[in-house]
């Protein structure tokens, strides 16, 4: 009797997985338009716009019932890396994206607003990262942990990892970190 309640624990955990199952797939985003520039960093040498693109991904079919979590600062995320290998970002220009992203932390305030369809895309020379906001919400996220995510995905989505690049997908799929090439 228990091993039948093992199973269809496992059975139904099994589901669950992979019903939340992120591909690893780069998103691009179509039809760029620029609306802010700026940059970031002690020294301002990272570049930072507020884009908006023509087919961002959302969650139309979200529940209204479902509780909307403006500040996710601190949220767990998934990470994915892309394959094949084929060349990612150098890590240590993506370091200097996340030394940038410290700096502001320190100087600036810990937390920044995403509002609804304009990603924030940031680039240092061959390393190039953005948030998306994917919800029917503007959200609040902190610069440390972007910094971390930014850190963490350029080190281990490397081709020795047979990768070029990844992302960080919330578990609630209401907002990704993608880390690339420029």
């Amino acid at each position: 009797m228990k091993f039948l309640a093992l199973i269809a624990a496992l059975s139904t955990f099994a589901v669950g997985v992979s019903a939340t199952a992120i591909p690893s797939t780069p998103f691009v985003c179509e039809n760029e338009k620029v609306l802010s520039t700026y940059t970031i960093g002690k020294n301002n040498e990272v570049e930072a716009q507020v884009v908006s693109c023509s087919n961002l991904p959302g969650l139309a079919s979200r529940s209204v019932a479902q509780k909307r979590q403006t500040n996710v600062c601190g949220n767990t995320c998934n990470t994915n890396c892309f394959t094949p290998s084929g060349g990612g970002p150098n890590p240590y220009d993506c370091q200097v994206i996340a030394d940038a992203l410290l700096y502001d932390n320190q100087n600036i305030g810990t937390l920044f607003n995403i509002t609804v369809g304009t990603p924030i895309f940031m680039q240092y020379a061959t390393c190039e990262t953005f948030f998306v906001n994917q919800a029917t919400y503007n959200q609040t996220y902190c610069r440390n942990d972007w910094s971390s995510v930014v850190e963490y995905v350029a080190f281990n989505c490397q081709s020795q990892q047979n990768a070029h690049g990844g992302n960080c997908v919330a578990s609630d799929q209401s907002w990704f970190i993608q880390v690339q090439t420029a």
